[in-house]
């Protein structure tokens, strides 16, 4: 078959449900075809059985079910971590709530305990867990995700404990050097008006925030001092917009810091508690 006709036939399915993004056809292709990007432009045919593989696909990505989640895989701080519908898919700009955390664990120099709240995938405790020397704990809510998150630790070889619960109900009297999570922080009014890619495809438990997308936070924060070690670290990413509001939440306990993202926007606030 000639390999133009079938990018040309692929872009056009894509456009007609409204993806436009160029690359898509090419990261559908690759993913189909097993090959990198650069070898599209050599690309002269290919086989029924490619062809196969490539609509196969495709069919799944009309209906806006992002490509992580039909190939249950994405990629996150250069790891590929298992994904399904179970859990959040991760977001670029989480690695940078990581970075910030691996920064304060090298800056300690010594052996920290670290917790992850409503871990999901797994990825942040993971992340954590082979950058750095510390003891690493995560909990979720979800047994479905934990389940997701203990293969991804396997399959990455990390070291982490993880544990089902409602925050920190089944942590008792444990105590940490690190405090971090990426919480649900979608106001429950807006979660209507996401992105199918996001709304159809990610567990609603994962982005149901509350009323004002505040709820997990308050809890968190509340909560967080009385499991917390003196001049220890709490750090949380955060949606558009919420980044003054958790500070102010915060500002009581903690000497707060607020880092923007690669667009500019303000998505991690940490604190060290006083």
């Amino acid at each position: 078959m000639n390999f133009r006709e079938v990018y040309n036939y692929v872009t056009s399915k894509l456009n007609s449900v409204g993806i436009f993004n160029k690359s898509e056809t090419d990261f559908l292709i690759c993913e189909a075809l097993g090959i990198k990007r650069i070898k599209l432009k050599l690309l002269k045919t290919i086989s029924s059985a490619e062809y196969n593989a490539i609509t196969k696909i495709l069919l799944e990505r009309v209906k806006h079910k992002p490509l992580d989640k039909i190939l249950q895989c994405a990629n996150f701080f250069g790891y590929n971590f298992l994904v399904n519908e179970d859990v959040l898919s991760p977001r670029p700009e989480t690695e940078i709530l990581v970075e910030e955390v691996i920064k304060y664990i090298k800056s300690k120099g010594q052996n920290l305990k670290v917790l992850d709240l409503c871990t999901g995938s797994g990825c942040i405790a993971i992340i954590i867990a082979l950058k750095t020397n510390a003891d690493v704990v995560a909990t979720d809510i979800s047994a479905k995700a934990l389940k997701i998150a203990k293969t991804n630790a396997d399959s990455l070889g990390a070291e982490v404990q993880f544990i089902e619960s409602d925050l920190f109900k089944k942590l008792e009297n444990a105590k940490f050097d690190i405090i971090v999570s990426n919480p649900p922080y979608i106001p429950s009014a807006d979660i209507k008006t996401l992105d199918p890619e996001v709304k159809n495809y990610d567990p609603i438990i994962a982005l149901d925030g509350g009323i004002n997308g505040l709820e997990f936070y308050k809890k968190i924060i509340a909560e967080a001092k009385n499991y917390l070690n003196k001049n220890s670290l709490l750090c949380f990413e955060v949606g558009f917009g919420q980044a003054k509001k958790v500070k102010t939440l915060m500002e009581k306990d903690y000497t707060v810091v607020v880092i923007k993202d690669y667009s500019q926007i303000e998505r991690v606030v940490y604190g060290i508690r006083r």
